[in-house]
């Protein structure tokens, strides 16, 4: 398989699993160009690399290819990429969801129109919606002149709260409130008013008026739901094992708040 690609896009066919890397290496110090771009597209969405063995090199190949990608800024990969929010979900594969936000970050704005127009054709696909409208929420929070462009993407997808899942809307207005769009409240208070909110993504309207610097504290007794996750956070701080203060959100892949054991994304999300 190495032979069919030329270096240095070949070595990250034997790279290897990144799992204990606690950042990303510099991909271009090892001579990555914007010739090698169609090549490395072609890495990050071969379906043959994911299907190999686990225990293989190789199937690491495509995350250090999306990695080469953002790091380049290659526009070329906008659409390409996303191609891939669909295959996580086939596949169920986490690294997808977890790191193309960041790649789109690093590509930057010029990304916006093409994710914006795939979150409207597919916001009935709970998970790569929500993958996507967090594309968008970190290119705006690592670009601050397209701060406002992001905020509108999500916010017109947002008007569409009565046809948008409920998880959709509460990771849409949690991106709201990540890049500090407090303007549009009206909104926001409309999909909780209409009950169109999964509490368990932020909680209710509170707690995001209180993560816009609205409110200082809770005038009503938060949801039971996201209560369990607020105590359990709280009992970490306490144990002493997390002494920052932290965004009260659900990851996918965190343990569901409901108690079953399973992961967020196989359990209540759907």
């Amino acid at each position: 398989m190495t032979a069919k690609f030329t270096e240095p896009v070949a070595q990250l066919l034997a790279y290897g699993d990144p799992r204990e890397e606690t950042e990303w290496q510099d991909y271009l110090s090892l001579g990555f160009t914007e010739e090698h771009v169609p090549e490395l597209i072609k890495i990050a969405t071969d379906d043959n690399l994911y299907w190999t063995s686990s225990e293989s090199l190789e199937v690491w190949a495509p995350v250090h290819a999306w990695r080469t990608l953002g790091q380049l800024k290659a526009e070329q990969a906008i659409e390409p990429l996303m191609a891939l929010f669909d295959f996580a979900v086939d596949f169920d594969d986490d690294w997808i969801p977890s790191e193309l936000p960041t790649v789109y970050a690093m590509i930057g704005p010029s990304a916006i129109p093409a994710l914006a127009k795939y979150l409207s054709d597919n916001s009935a696909e709970v998970m790569p919606g929500i993958s996507v409208a967090e594309s968008i929420e970190e290119i705006g929070k690592a670009h601050p002149d397209a701060k406002l462009k992001c905020a509108q993407v999500l916010s017109a997808q947002l008007e569409q709260f009565h046809y948008n899942s409920a998880p959709l809307n509460g990771f849409l207005i949690s991106g709201l409130v990540g890049l500090q769009a407090a303007d549009r409240l009206p909104l926001i208070r409309q999909a909780f008013d209409d009950g169109r909110v999964d509490l368990s993504v932020g909680g209710d309207m509170e707690d995001v008026e209180i993560a816009l610097g609205l409110r200082k504290k809770r005038s009503t007794p938060p949801p039971p739901l996201f209560e369990e996750v607020r105590q359990a956070l709280s009992n970490l701080a306490n144990d002493g094992l997390d002494q920052e203060p932290r965004k009260l959100k659900i990851g996918r892949n965190d343990p569901c708040p409901c108690g079953s054991g399973r992961k967020y994304k196989k359990c209540c999300l759907n």
